[in-house]
């Protein structure tokens, strides 16, 4: 039969019947030499949280399974077991079994009211079974009235007779059943749906309908899709995946609603290019913005493998309504433009020494990831990386030349963010002589902004050191020395006073020395019956002598967190403008305590800086070269507590006597019995002026101190529902940070996600306010067709703040 497209409102309503794999992580095949794509559940939300789960056990109750491993080959040669309360022969050819008849074969089994077997012809053995009779091989079990079966080709047809697939969700019956070729299944005036037995919410009818169980693919002419008794939709062709392959066609739908973009329905499209290439373009229809198409593409090759995604909307209508609205916010662009992302992840090892690496990612305008969610970029990082590089890495040497380009969503830092274009490191290594190891660092970049009124510069760093190390199975010390030498080539802007302490040309010549001690104490615990508890304190001393910086601009550094394992870094900035002279003593005490299954369930960690004499740069604008403290400096302390195996706690506290005050905190306890059961309470806290000493107040547009406390959990209600929610407050406003709520049902054949949040979304700097969004969302979904979805897992990335599990 001829098969003919479907019209376009027969591809509308047929989204909610298409469920196929879309998104694909790139792997080796196991099954031959080629490389392949495997496919995984198409999620454009998708986020690290919580585990997938398989559909309910239950749904599988009246499945028919197979548990007899599978026979292959020519079955037709293997004897034929026969059982039966009378039996028949009429010579020479035909046996007539009667009264439970049981007769299996291979894989093929039959139970039968009567069963006549006629073997006149050996090309053409026939099997005819009447009253009640039940058909089952590992793919199909079919039942019925009367059935011919041909023994020679497997062939069957049934009459007026119902069918489901083996250890799989699908099922339906039929006026006429063939099962040919042990592949098709073949139905005349038939239905087929993924409902449990007993269950029929919704079915597909068809006047000719095929099964193939080798490609997992269902066809049927003149469908009709029914939701219980009632026709919603005609097509006159369709096809419908049961199954995990890749196939080129329409994927599982997405329907939603909220009350910012009303509906929003989204059809990905798949198309399955080449075993190591494909594509996948999703129209999406936003109810009050526009048409944005999403194009996905993804490749593997002999050298890596990549992802390239393009995401275009040519005219928001909602955007350019608030647009007018608020021609002051310099978060909207001035003009009425197309809206866009461009992804581009590409690495490839060209061969055993060389690299090429790519992670590009843009956005057409500010508000762009605030209006849409993308699984390549998140707003709350406040800026968008594009970074290619080129490297070269031997048993010695590891070099890499890179170009980082930012793109910064707040206009204060949009000109001011630096920039390397490019940038050249060198790592050299020599660990093979003897107790000694040598390495030596270098680095060429070139720093530049948008704005012309900032300084540039080139900057020339090579940083050789030695270290020598005594070790043996419970301690260590290493000493190390080394010299850090730079020079600036600095372009200096003119009529710009604040740089007139900058100078053109300058050389750096700073040394330093430090000595590391560990030793680690073991010992059985005497209360707690197979546990062994570690005591691991460290010292370590570090000397740098200080040099005047302030003639050198700030490109790339920025002070780091001074966690516990930050009181032993070498240096309190990231980056290579801003080296703090240092004569100071860190030191900490880390104590463990493992199970008889070498399990860490508890561990503490406290520490402090002490310094001799003070630690500064020369630049008159860093908070920390104001303050001339020396003595216990920073604190820091981390501790890590698995309660049971669902139970969790971690802390962590940083404390700066310069600041008289706590500078970090945050704690998360967290209980999670299972993947759709969890509880989470958390509380974090910032102090401002240590914000503001980092530099990091440019990314936020909080002026307070940072002290949030929030509740989030997830735990089913019943077999069928399931409810999430999450809860943030900030201490310090008094308001709300995050907020959702939501409910999921989902019984073995449908399912409905209803979700509310208010989410923020922006900061108001004329009223020091705020801004929010109330988000409404409601998801339908059917369940089977090779849908895997994990609602919960979606549900807990509705808000600002999704869940990260803190058991990994």
């Amino acid at each position: 039969m001829k098969k003919i497209a479907p019209s376009i409102v027969a591809i509308a309503v047929t989204l909610s019947l298409y469920s196929h794999l879309s998104y694909a992580s790139i792997v080796n095949s196991t099954d031959s030499d080629e490389s392949s794509i495997d496919a995984t559940k198409h999620d454009r939300y998708s986020k690290k949280t919580l585990p997938n789960n398989n559909v309910n056990p239950q749904c599988y109750i009246n499945v028919p399974t197979f548990n007899r491993p599978v026979v292959k080959g020519d079955i037709n040669s293997l004897p034929v077991n026969a059982e039966s309360n009378k039996f028949e022969a009429v010579y020479p050819n035909i046996a007539i079994y009667q009264g439970d008849v049981a007769i299996s074969q291979g894989n093929r089994s039959i139970q039968s009211d009567k069963v006549i077997i006629d073997t006149k012809d050996d090309n053409n053995r026939v099997v005819t079974l009447d009253g009640d009779f039940v058909y089952q091989d590992n793919l199909i079990k079919m039942n019925g009235k009367h059935a011919l079966m041909n023994l020679n080709s497997n062939d069957l047809s049934v009459q007026q007779g119902q069918y489901q697939l083996v250890n799989r969700l699908g099922r339906g019956d039929a006026d006429e059943m063939q099962f040919e070729e042990n592949r098709y299944i073949i139905l005349k005036n038939g239905n087929f749906t993924s409902c449990p037995t007993g269950d029929n919410s919704w079915n597909i009818q068809g006047t000719t309908i095929i099964h193939d169980n080798k490609e997992e693919l269902l066809e049927v002419w003149n469908a009709v899709f029914k939701i219980g008794k009632v026709p919603v939709l005609y097509s006159p062709y369709l096809q419908l995946p049961t199954g995990n392959k890749r196939r080129s066609g329409l994927l599982m739908p997405e329907l939603s609603f909220d009350s910012t973009d009303g509906v929003d329905f989204a059809q990905p499209i798949y198309w399955n290019i080449a075993p190591n290439y494909d594509a996948t373009f999703t129209p999406r229809i936003l109810e009050h913005r526009g048409l944005l198409l999403e194009t996905e593409f993804r490749y593997l090759n002999e050298l890596g493998l990549g992802t390239v995604e393009f995401d275009w909307l040519k005219h928001d209508s909602l955007y350019n309504k608030d647009r007018r609205k608020n021609l002051d916010d310099e978060s909207y662009s001035s003009s009425n433009r197309p809206r866009w992302l461009f992804y581009w992840k590409d690495d490839n090892l060209i061969n055993y020494n060389w690299r090429i690496y790519t992670d590009v990612t843009r956005v057409s305008d500010n508000r762009y990831l605030t209006d849409f969610s993308s699984r390549y970029a998140a707003e709350t990082d406040g800026y968008l990386t594009q970074y290619y590089k080129i490297g070269y890495t031997d048993t010695n040497w590891d070099i890499a030349l890179g170009y980082r380009h930012f793109q910064a969503f707040r206009k204060e830092i949009q000109d001011n963010i630096y920039r390397t274009e490019p940038q050249l490191d060198i790592h050299y290594y020599l660990y093979d002589a003897g107790p000694f190891k040598f390495k030596t660092y270098g680095q060429v970049a070139h720093f530049v902004t948008a704005s012309s009124d900032n300084p540039k510069t080139w900057r020339t760093h090579i940083e050789p050191t030695v270290a020598y190390t005594l070790s043996n199975s419970w301690s260590s010390l290493t000493t190390e020395v080394g010299m850090m030498v730079t020079h600036y080539n600095q372009d200096l802007p003119k009529y710009r006073d604040q740089y007139l302490n900058l100078d053109r040309n300058v050389n750096r010549f700073i040394p330093k020395f430090s000595s590391d001690a560990k030793i680690i104490f073991e010992r059985n615990v005497d209360l707690l019956q197979g546990y062994t508890q570690t005591l691991e304190p460290r010292v370590k001393y570090l000397y740098i002598p200080y040099r005047n910086q302030s003639n050198i601009g700030n490109y790339d550094s920025t002070l780091l967190q001074s966690d516990y394992i930050g009181l032993f870094r070498d240096q309190p900035y990231s980056g290579l403008d801003r080296i703090a002279s240092a004569n100071k003593l860190s030191a900490g005490i880390t104590t463990r305590f493992y199970d008889n299954n070498k399990v860490e369930r508890f561990n503490f960690s406290l520490g402090e800086i002490t310094y001799f004499t003070q630690s500064k740069t020369g630049d008159s604008r860093s908070e920390f070269d104001k303050h001339k403290d020396t003595g216990s400096i920073t604190w820091a302390a981390d501790n890590y507590w698995l309660i049971t195996k669902d139970f969790i706690f971690r802390n962590g506290i940083q404390y700066d006597t310069r600041l008289d005050t706590i500078s970090l905190a945050n704690s998360i306890l967290e209980y999670r019995p299972g993947a759709e059961k969890l509880v989470q309470l958390s509380y974090r806290y910032a102090n401002q002026n240590y914000i503001d000493s980092i530099g990091a107040s440019y990314n936020t547009p909080y002026k307070q101190d940072i002290s949030q406390a929030g509740i989030m959990a997830s735990w089913p209600i019943t077999l069928t529902v399931s409810a999430v929610g999450s809860y943030y407050q900030d201490i310090k406003l008094g308001r709300t940070a995050d907020s959702f709520a939501g409910l999921h049902y989902s019984n073995c054949c449908w399912g409905v996600t209803v979700q509310y949040g208010r989410k923020l979304t922006d900061w108001d700097f004329t009223s020091k306010e705020s801004k929010y969004e109330n988000k409404f969302s409601i998801n339908f979904e059917l369940q089977g067709l090779g849908h895997s979805t994990n609602p919960t897992a979606k549900m807990l990335n509705f808000g600002k703040l999704p869940y990260i599990s803190s058991f990994e």
